[in-house]
């Protein structure tokens, strides 16, 4: 026995040991120390090689099942959530930004404001929304941008974003015209105390009233850069089916769709640019530009409301045959000249320099220079937001200062024109010729009408409700310069010039 015992090492297990370890289950077992199979390695490798690529964003994301349904597991993409949320969260900021701004223009929002002015109102609520909606906006697109990568599919977001957008600054200038529509139709009057220049008289008048006009358009003209960066981006990849028609199709196509956006004269031509680069027709272009200061609703509601019958019918008639007509006419004419840009030829060094003067101001409006290289496929949310601000801004820069220094010139030659002497077809003629020239906000030409129709110059009133909110030397300096095409220009004042002069005599 003590042999027996004696002869079992320390390492030795007991027969009784021996035959309990065969009966565990194989699951049960120790592991053993063996070398693994070469498919081992290779397996244990691909998992590793799986985890890396998913924390470096390489991989589709990782998903969650949150449930089963009749087909299945059901499966949550966590990375597609994140990053709809921060869309989301941009877009919400974004109308935040929109909304702070319409009122520090408008004044809706609050009962009390510190500070009111004729072009802005401010209360100490204003700097806290629009800092928190900038802020906002900024953290949302850094967060996208940085997810965008970790996911397969993207593009699938960008109709979606650009309608959105688009429909969020449509919305904004409904709100920045609808506000002073319902606050005129209960006062029975358009304010238009911006025409008094702050008072200037003197050679300085022009100057103080163009910069008055520029202040009291300031918001509008924001939209109108906007909506124009939004367009040189991606819409009329959408709309280009509707942009690119010619004929009188075309010219419907862009009265239709100047209809909903009220924009002055100025502001719509600022977006033309941005259409012909994406090969908007010419009966389109000249069909919105000219449409969208004459049949925007909100113009013929006011129209109607304020004007006596007589005017508020030659208003909305006479805007529908030159946004329609005239437009269509112009097209077709300078459509077969067929010359896409200016040619200043001469020789001599008057010429030359007019040449170099005037390449240079056409250089201003190099469409892709303004577009700063972005590609034309635009493939994720962040590309489009980040083609359309830079766009956007880039326009602001050439556009604002050109719109400035225009208003300045027109407001100078409409001083320096003769007072019309009464109610008679000379005063008509002087009312159409300087009316075309000068630059207003939309729906001014209400209460300058009105003030002569009071007076019982009936004609001249006439004539400035055509003339007036069609086209003005700002307009026409813009679209000449981002279309190279001045006779075309030219052409088109030459027909609103005399439609006025047409429903003017109409008066007499």
């Amino acid at each position: 026995m003590g042999c027996g015992a004696g002869r079992l090492g320390p390492g030795t297990p007991h027969k009784r040991s021996r035959r309990r370890a065969a009966r565990r289950p194989r699951s049960a077992r120790p592991p053993r120390d063996r070398p693994r199979s070469s498919e081992s390695h290779r397996a244990v490798a691909g998992n590793a090689s799986r985890r890396m690529g998913a924390i470096q964003g390489t991989m589709e994301p990782l998903t969650t099942t949150v449930g089963r349904d009749r087909n299945g597991p059901v499966v949550i993409n966590e990375a597609h959530t994140g990053y709809r949320a921060f869309i989301g969260g941009f877009i919400a900021f974004l109308a935040l930004t929109l909304l702070t701004l319409l009122d520090v223009r408008r004044g809706f929002l609050f009962r009390v404001y510190p500070v009111r002015t004729l072009f802005h109102v401010f209360t100490p609520a204003h700097g806290l929304t629009l800092a928190s909606g900038l802020v906002g906006m900024t953290a949302c697109y850094r967060a996208a941008r940085r997810i965008e990568p970790r996911l397969s599919d993207t593009s699938r977001y960008v109709k979606g974003l650009t309608f959105v957008i688009f429909a969020l600054l449509v919305m904004d200038l409904f709100a920045y015209r609808g506000v002073p529509a319902a606050r005129s139709i209960a006062a029975g009057r358009v304010n238009a105390d911006w025409l008094q220049a702050f008072g200037v008289v003197g050679w300085r008048r022009p100057i103080a009233q163009a910069t008055s006009y520029l202040l009291n358009v300031w918001h509008a003209t924001m939209l109108g850069i906007l909506i124009s960066g939004l367009t040189l981006s991606i819409l009329p990849m959408y709309l280009k089916l509707y942009c690119t028609r010619g004929g009188f199709t075309g010219t419907l196509f862009g009265a239709m769709f100047a209809l909903p956006q009220p924009f002055c004269s100025c502001c719509s031509s600022v977006m033309a640019p941005s259409f012909a680069r994406r090969g908007a027709s010419t009966n389109f272009l000249l069909s919105f530009v000219i449409g969208a200061p004459m049949l925007n609703v909100t113009t013929v509601v006011l129209a109607l409301a304020l004007l006596p019958a007589p005017f508020a019918v030659t208003r909305i008639v006479a805007g529908l045959f030159v946004t329609v007509g005239v437009t269509y006419l112009v097209a077709r004419i300078a459509d077969g000249w067929d010359h896409p840009r200016v040619v200043i030829a001469g020789t001599g060094p008057v010429s030359g320099r007019l040449q170099r003067i005037g390449g240079s101001y056409l250089s201003l409006f190099d469409r892709d220079w303004i577009a700063g290289g972005r590609p034309e496929t635009l493939e994720t949310p962040s590309q489009l937001l980040g083609a359309w601000l830079h766009a956007s801004g880039r326009i602001a820069l050439v556009l604002v200062p050109t719109l400035w220094v225009w208003s300045v010139v027109a407001a100078g030659i409409f001083q320096a024109l003769p007072p019309a002497f009464g109610n008679n077809l000379p005063s008509v003629a002087l009312a159409a010729f300087g009316g075309t020239f000068f630059m207003i906000s939309t729906w001014s030409e209400i209460p300058m009408a009105l003030q002569l129709i009071q007076s019982g110059i009936d004609g001249p009133a006439a004539a400035l409700l055509v003339v007036l909110p069609a086209i003005s030397l700002p307009c026409m300096m813009l679209l000449g310069g981002s279309l190279g095409r001045f006779r075309m220009i030219a052409l088109l004042s030459v027909g609103v010039i005399v439609a006025g002069i047409v429903a003017g005599a109409m008066f007499l």
